[in-house]
């Protein structure tokens, strides 16, 4: 194009020139335009953004075309009007040309060539004649624009041959791709008509390569055989397709003939014709069974996690961040309000203001198991102690938090009963003048009361978990932990050890009286002790039996079941029996009245004699009698009894002598 611009316009500047040098000179403009101003003009269009080039022009093409075609008619039929002649003014039509083969169809740029060429031949022929003109130049400048424009068709040719094979092999590498993608994404892919039949099945369709094919075609899919809505209605999806609309993840339920049920999920687009006109769909299917069954398992999960977290006593709520995602049944009735209008509230709606700072802390931590106690607000206003439990847990996908909330305003009443029963304890222990102490089973002592610590001189927590056997490292430690053991394998449940200690006051002799407690299986799970101080007792007892054993007269003691308990010296002397010899009443009575008819009159006399006392609500009385001792002798015997609550004491005269004397 350029040559055929600049050849002309050279040749005419040099007319005057011979005919050899005219056509050097002309290929000199040729070569002008090619070499000198062409690199010029496609740097040009590299530099040039696309909107200001010339085929981003806002020129409509007919307007180009009508200005070419006028100016052709102009210059080969009405000759030159403003350059020195038309074949000069010919050569504008050049630009004209490639504007119009840019901005148009290359039909328009082809037909505009051939229009061109044909006017340029008749111009420069003379009317149809032959191509010739009446100087060697005008024959030269029809010959170089006949030339220049069979080059340019030819150019535009060739260009349009390559641009449909460009288009044809990114057609078929579009459709490459189309396929491959449709194979990495899928399981197979499909097509139907505008009547929604299949006509095109492509992969191994329900897990089958070509088996099931022949039976899709012709038929829609609500004609497939087994084949039933899973994710949406035939009818919602029919509107779909009636309307024209694109559709993903249809997913349809797939029963084989064999009972067995599959899961297909299917996406289509509408497809129309070159005209524009709605030809049918096309799309892809694959096999989501896997995807299904998980998403159903993970559904009755969820539903069964619903359905344990409502049947449990404990209030559990989900929350995201402070988001309540989650509440079962326990917990709204809890917070007093429904399900629906628990969900999607903050957890401070539910906790007393004064705590919020403290709520938020909690929520801000990154430790794993949180446990601590705050002040619960329901609907209504009343606040409530609640103690809070949560962990991380993952929900929906997510990770999150479960709390469990537990109502301890019963347990707080309890609690603070229980201190009030311990504090009430406490002081009656501590009440008790006699020493009180308690262990567990292993012989810790758990607690004692104030007198048992004022007793032996220690602290109030001194003696707290250690054993006797850490504070009496002796003989007299290993003592009291065997009589622990042995309490603990009786049945009886209770003991009584003697021993001496050190206490403040010296060393004191005491009785322990110990118990076993139960916890709440009825297994031993330690003992109570109480200390009675039996030395002045002892003392006493010590000094009573001295003068017992230095009284000239006979003493003897028998509990009130009838054992005999003591016999001092001077009784042996009398009777010359010992306690081996009559350990209790029976055998006093065989021995002492050999004759089972004195002994019988004897005995009722006996009898008779205490129940007059304990009637008349006296304690002492006389009984006398013959009483055959040791040696075989008989002596008259004066008894002054005196009948105790456990024990009966007796003090035995012998009258003997005055009987046989006749004094009474």
């Amino acid at each position: 194009a350029l040559a055929g611009l600049f050849g002309p316009m050279a040749l005419r500047w040099f007319a005057p020139l011979p005919l050899d040098a005219a056509i050097i000179s002309w290929w000199l403009g040729d070569a002008l335009g090619i070499v000198a101003l062409a690199p010029a003009v496609l740097a040009w269009r590299e530099a040039t953004p696309a909107e200001r080039r010339l085929e981003g022009c806002a020129v409509p093409p007919a307007a180009l075309a009508a200005v070419a075609a006028a100016l052709g008619y102009l210059t080969f039929v009405s000759g030159s009007l403003f350059l020195a002649n038309e074949y000069l003014q010919a050569a504008l039509l050049l630009p004209l040309t490639m504007a119009l083969a840019m901005r148009c169809p290359p039909a328009a740029a082809y037909s505009l060539t051939l229009v061109l060429i044909a006017e340029l031949a008749h111009g420069a022929a003379g009317y149809f004649g032959p191509l010739l003109g009446a100087t060697p130049a005008e024959r030269g400048y029809a010959v170089h624009g006949f030339s220049a424009l069979t080059a340019m068709m030819v150019l535009f040719l060739s260009a349009h041959i390559l641009g449909v094979r460009r288009i044809a092999g990114a057609a078929k590498a579009g459709e490459e791709r189309f396929r491959r993608m449709a194979a990495l994404t899928s399981d197979w892919y499909w097509e139907q008509d505008k009547e929604f039949r299949f006509t095109c099945l492509e992969g191994p369709v329900l897990g089958e390569a070509s088996s099931l094919q022949s039976q899709f075609f012709g038929k829609r899919r609500q004609e497939l055989p087994g084949f039933e809505p899973y994710s949406m209605s035939w009818e919602a999806h029919q509107a779909d397709l009636d309307a024209h609309r694109t559709f993903q993840g249809l997913v349809l339920r797939y029963t084989d003939p064999e009972r067995r049920v599959r899961y297909y999920s299917v996406s289509g687009e509408p497809v129309c014709d070159a005209a524009g006109q709605f030809a049918g769909y096309r799309g892809v299917g694959r096999d989501v069974t896997s995807e299904v069954e998980s998403r159903e398992a993970l559904v009755a999960s969820e539903r069964q996690l619903h359905d344990v977290a409502d049947a449990t006593f404990e209030a559990l709520f989900v929350h995201d961040y402070g988001r309540i995602v989650f509440v079962n049944q326990a917990c709204c009735e809890l917070a007093g309000l429904p399900r629906e209008d628990f969900l999607g509230r903050s957890i401070l709606d539910f906790v007393a203001p004064e705590e919020h700072v403290k709520i938020i802390q909690q929520l801000s931590s990154n430790e794993g198991i949180r446990h601590y106690e705050t002040i619960g607000l329901n609907i209504e206003g009343r606040r409530f102690p609640v103690e809070v439990f949560g962990r991380p847990f993952f929900f929906h996908g997510k990770p999150m938090r479960i709390i469990a909330i537990r109502d301890v305003s019963e347990r707080l009443r309890t609690e603070a009963a229980l201190r009030g029963q311990i504090e009430f304890q406490r002081t009656l222990l501590d009440t008790i003048p006699s020493p009180v102490f308690y262990k567990d089973r292993a012989g810790r002592y758990l607690g004692y009361n104030r007198a048992f610590a004022e007793s032996l001189g220690i602290g109030a927590e001194e003696y707290i978990g250690k054993t006797v056997l850490d504070l009496l490292p002796g003989e007299t430690g290993r003592r009291i932990a065997a009589n622990d053991d042995r309490l603990y394998q009786s049945a009886a449940g209770a003991q009584q050890d003697e021993l001496a200690v050190d206490t403040v006051r010296g060393r004191r002799d005491v009785v322990i009286h110990k118990g076993v407690f139960r916890d709440d299986r009825q297994q031993a799970a330690g003992m109570v002790g109480v200390v009675t101080d039996v030395t002045e007792r002892k003392r006493s007892e010590q000094r009573l039996r001295r003068f017992q054993e230095l009284s000239p007269a006979a003493i003897g003691i028998v509990s009130t079941a009838g054992e005999v308990l003591y016999m001092n010296p001077a009784a042996f002397a009398l009777f010359g029996y010992r306690i081996e010899d009559v350990p209790n009443m029976e055998a006093w009575w065989e021995l002492a009245y050999p004759d089972p008819a004195y002994r019988a009159d004897r005995y009722a006399a006996w009898v008779a004699a205490v129940e007059l006392t304990l009637r008349e609500g006296r304690y002492m009385f006389r009984f006398d009698g013959r009483v055959r001792c040791m040696d075989g002798r008989d002596r008259w015997i004066e008894t002054m009894v005196s009948l105790g609550v456990d024990e009966i004491f007796m003090i035995f005269t012998d009258l003997t002598d005055y009987v046989e004397v006749g004094v009474t």
